[in-house]
Parts: C-alpha cells; structure tokens; sequence
C-alpha cells in the first residue's frame, strides 16, 4: 500500500497527479474543456504516516497568499497559512499517522455547503425553494424565493457562472440571513429575491474550472440560442417578471491589483450613476470595519464600462440584465483571497454580506 494517496473523486474535486516521489508529489490542475489556462484545483490526501510533504504544481502559479484553503471533512475550511507556502508553485504539508487532509486553491462551496444554509433558514415564512430547471447532466437546480411572494417590486441575484467563483456564495449566504433574521422586516415586505445560487451546478459538482468552457461559458451564454439550461431557464424567466435590480456576483482574477478587493463592473450611463450611488452607500456600511481586518469596499477599484474587458454589448448575464432595463443593473466582483489587511474567509464574507444587504436595502428604500 503506497504511503500517499490522492485522489478528486468528490463534490469540487479537481487533481491530475503528475508523480510521486515522497516526500515531494508533483501535480496539476485540470483543465478538462477549459481553452486557455486557469487556476482551480482541489483534492484529498489520505498519509499511512507521519510525514511532511511538498506539493510543486506544474501548471503556473496557484498558491495563493496565505496557502492552500483546508480542511479534515471537506465541509469546514479554512487557510493552511502564509507559513505553507515555499513558492507560488509549491506548498507543503505535514501529516501525522494516517491523517485525510483536503486541499484546494480557495475557499469551496459546494451544493452540500447550500444545503445546510437552506437547512437554517428553510423553516422561514418568507422563504420558498422551486426546482428552477435541470442541467445538462440532470441536477435539479435551485430556486429560493426570498420576500413576500406578492410583492410588487423584484430583485434578482445570480451566482456560479462559472464554477470556480466560490467567494460570492458566502457572501449571499449573509446577505439573505440577514434579511431573514429582521422580524416584522419593511423590506421583505415590499421585494421578493430571487436567487439562483448555482448557474453551473455542475461544473460546481464536478470541480471544473466553468470559467472559458469551450464552446464559451456559462456567462457567455445570454444569445439568441443559449446553448445551457440554465442560462436558457434565466432568460426566459426575467421576462416575466417586473425586476428592478439585477445583480450578477463573481470572483475575479486569483490575485493582485483591483483583483484583491470588491468592486462593481459598472454599466454604462444611465445605470452608470445608480452602480456609483449604490457603490457610495456599500462603502459608507464597510467603511466603519476600515482597519479591523474584516472586509470593506472602495469604489475607487470599480471598473468602467470601456475599461479593459467590461465592454459594452456583451452576451453576459448582467449585460442581458440591462437589455431587460432593470435600473439596478452591474456585476459584482469578490475575491478569492483579499489582501493582508482583509483576509477573506467564510464568516468575513458572509459579514460583508450584511453590509451588501443593507446598502441595498438603503438604495432601495432610504434617501442617500
């Protein structure tokens, strides 16, 4: 029996072994239909004995700052630390006798992590789960309703475009909790949400990468004749109801730069001035953790329409958004990492999530 072994075949995994030679086992991520290169890996090791171990990825740099994302169950996560890490190719790891570790370049959020959010809240009056539509591969794909069902104002928030953008699922998990938890809520009155977390529900199953999947992605997919389930499901379902916001959330580029910290992908004017009074109260409600470690907004970091690759006349979700002319229309981006100052991880993320909630709620109900 070999002293390592390493395997993906779970929710989220995503490993191609290229060797063994202990103490050093040298890997890679799949691409699998991926065209271009990109960065999502996770796997589990099982170690017969006690032993340190190096991981040296052949396939770029995709270790982030503060080292792998871990755990022991593949339930509960949390980063292995800065410490790990001995290049951006390269961490290491040291087990004890017979110890299963998980690995994996951030932090996970698979169906299961979902199904316990909804397990919390489920109970709730003012929560509703449909079946939205099936993938291609025959997964249900959930719909929560989250507000009065007879209300006559609409939001709509999209998650997991593409597969590997995990971050945002923990953010939308304090946003809705925090809703939830307002008795006798104002706001819950007046709006019903709409929230499909899982776009490419099994990408996210399968641990793909969903970012360029050829023939193109899931947030590609917004033409005449989408070629996914999902995408196809959420066009046909804006037209028919009256929305008002249409928000559409993603993990950037793995790191550096605006990629560090949130920030909107501005539409262009008109909406341009509503993304930028919304982004002005999201940064009053963060501004307050300013130095604390917890995770804050600045606009400054927001991307304009025409700036680098937000260009108008996209076939992307929130561009399909703005085609439906909801007033509140922009995607939003949230790291994988953050910065030392603003290291994410889940309760931080579902933190910044009640603030997100109540720069909305303010935005839509109060005066700047």
């Amino acid at each position: 029996m070999p002293n390592l072994i390493i395997n993906s075949k779970y929710a989220g995994g995503n490993i191609h072994v290229v060797s063994i030679d202990e103490p050093v086992v040298k890997v890679e991520q799949e691409m699998r239909d991926t065209e271009g290169w990109w960065f999502y890996w996770n796997f589990r090791v099982e170690s017969v004995k006690a032993q340190t171990v190096t991981f040296e990825f052949q396939n770029g740099e995709v270790i982030g700052p503060w080292g792998p994302a871990v755990s022991t169950d593949g339930i509960r996560w949390d980063w292995l630390g800065a410490d790990s890490v001995t290049t951006a190719h390269s961490f290491q790891y040291e087990f004890g006798d017979a110890e299963i570790v998980y690995f994996c370049f951030s932090l996970p959020y698979q169906l299961h992590h979902f199904e316990s959010f909804y397990s919390r809240i489920s109970n709730h009056s003012l929560v509703t789960r449909k079946l939205f539509t099936y993938s291609e591969q025959l997964r249900p794909v959930p719909l929560l309703l989250i507000g009065n069902p007879f209300a006559d104002q609409h939001i709509i928030m999209t998650s997991r475009h593409h597969a590997c953008e995990s971050p945002p699922s923990y953010l939308l998990e304090g946003l809705l909790e925090h809703y939830l938890a307002q008795t006798e809520s104002s706001f819950l009155k007046h709006f019903l949400i709409h929230f499909i977390p899982f776009v490419d529900i099994d990408g996210v199953e399968n641990g793909d990468q969903g970012k360029s999947r050829a023939p193109h992605d899931h947030n590609r997919d917004y033409i005449l004749n989408p070629i996914y389930n999902s995408t196809k499901a959420i066009a046909d379902y804006v037209k028919l109801h009256d929305l008002a916001v249409g928000i559409d959330f993603h993990s950037p580029f793995k790191w550096g730069g605006r990629n560090d910290t949130p920030f909107i992908v501005k539409k262009a004017s008109p909406r341009k001035e509503e993304n930028e009074r919304f982004g002005r109260l999201l940064q009053s409600m963060t501004s307050h953790r300013a130095g604390s470690g917890d995770i804050t907004y600045d606009p400054v970091h927001d991307i304009e329409m025409g700036e680098d690759w937000n260009q108008p006349h996209g076939t992307n979700c929130s561009a399909y958004f703005e085609r439906q002319n909801m007033k509140l229309v922009f995607t939003f981006e949230f790291p994988y990492f953050g910065k030392d100052s603003m290291i994410f991880t889940p309760d931080k993320c579902r933190l910044f999530g009640t603030d997100f909630a109540q720069a909305l709620e303010a935005y839509l109900v109060q005066k700047e």
